[in-house]
């Protein structure tokens, strides 16, 4: 798994062939993110929303700063959002009847300073919802990449917070491991004797917590779920 903090800086640093092969390769994660926010698939030979979401993810490749305490993915889209909502608000004001309908305005409509800044605050917990619930919706994706659901997760969570606790450990355990995570997306499963000489955790245990610990690796590794993760960890340095 490659190192998003490091790749970043390397292009920070002039790489502009990696920034080249580094958007390449997201141009779906940035079309998704899109199509998510805008409420409809979007096409990218024929939506201007896309090229917006591109120009503003490369600006945040230009200025993503690890120490400011968040991921590189959340905050992109966290650009790419402000992007699109000033975007619906232009073509709103030009009466374009096909942009996505805003929550809450920045407060324009307001008739009182205390109820602009309630109108704030409700558009900035619908959006914190929002990017909840596309993480949990990205989360069902990859999961179902290793052929689970979230059902079956539910099923096979322990109950237990002692249990939860150890299985947290280990997750960050191999989370560090760069090249048994690489396995294990490779491969879609965990490997339970490294993971068991890792760790040391019992066989037993490792399988019959199997999906509930591949879980965590997920969350703790894919750099998209950082949310989920402050979520599960609390806050950390960025991945």
């Amino acid at each position: 798994m490659q190192n998003i903090t490091s790749v970043i800086d390397e292009i920070q640093q002039g790489n502009e062939q990696l920034r080249e092969e580094f958007i390449s390769s997201h141009r779906e994660k940035i079309r998704r993110y899109a199509s998510y926010v805008c409420k409809r698939q979007l096409d990218w030979q024929n939506d201007d929303e896309l090229s917006i979401s591109l120009i503003a993810f490369n600006r945040g490749i230009d200025s993503f700063d690890p120490g400011h305490g968040k991921g590189f993915f959340p905050y992109a889209r966290f650009l790419m959002k402000n992007s699109l909502i000033d975007y619906f608000k232009s073509q709103g004001k030009k009466g374009n009847p096909h942009t996505v309908p805003l929550p809450m305005d920045d407060g324009e409509y307001a008739t009182s300073p205390s109820l602009a800044a309630a109108s704030r605050q409700e558009f900035e917990q619908e959006i914190n919802r929002r990017e909840r619930a596309y993480e949990i919706a990205l989360f069902k994706e990859v999961l179902g990449d290793f052929s689970l659901t979230l059902h079956e997760l539910v099923e096979s969570s322990p109950r237990h917070g002692d249990t939860r606790k150890v299985l947290k450990e280990a997750a960050c355990r191999v989370g560090a491991e760069a090249e048994l995570v690489s396995r294990i997306y490779r491969e879609k499963k965990l490997p339970i004797k490294e993971i068991q000489l890792l760790t040391g955790l019992k066989r037993k245990s490792l399988e019959k917590w199997r999906r509930y610990l591949l879980s965590l690796v997920i969350v703790r590794t894919c750099p998209e779920l950082e949310e989920l993760g402050e979520y599960l960890w609390g806050k950390e340095p960025s991945r």
